[in-house]
């Protein structure tokens, strides 16, 4: 899983793990960035734990990427890689 990240950062620049929850329909918001992605795992767990104890735990899967999405009721919680913008991109005619 280190290795998937650190293939982006090689390939886009630096990566972030960004942990998010929300409501099917209304959208969500973040809950943490975090340079790597272990360092999400204990909020990913508590988020995960708090959902549980509202509703069953209907999906959790791990993307090729690495990302965890994990759905109960109509609620969410995901943890995603995002690239990091280090440098200003040039607009192309």
């Amino acid at each position: 899983m280190q290795e998937i990240a650190r293939k982006q950062e090689v390939g886009t620049g630096a990566v972030v793990w960004i942990l998010s929850a929300g409501e099917m329909s209304e959208g969500g918001n973040i809950l943490g960035v975090y340079m790597d992605r272990e360092l999400a795992r204990g909020a990913l767990v508590a988020e995960a734990q708090k959902l549980h104890d509202r509703f069953t735990i209907s999906d959790a899967r791990q993307e090729s990427d690495g990302s965890i999405h994990v759905e109960g009721g109509c609620d969410w919680i995901a943890l995603e890689p995002h690239a990091v913008v280090t440098a200003r991109e040039l607009e192309r005619p």
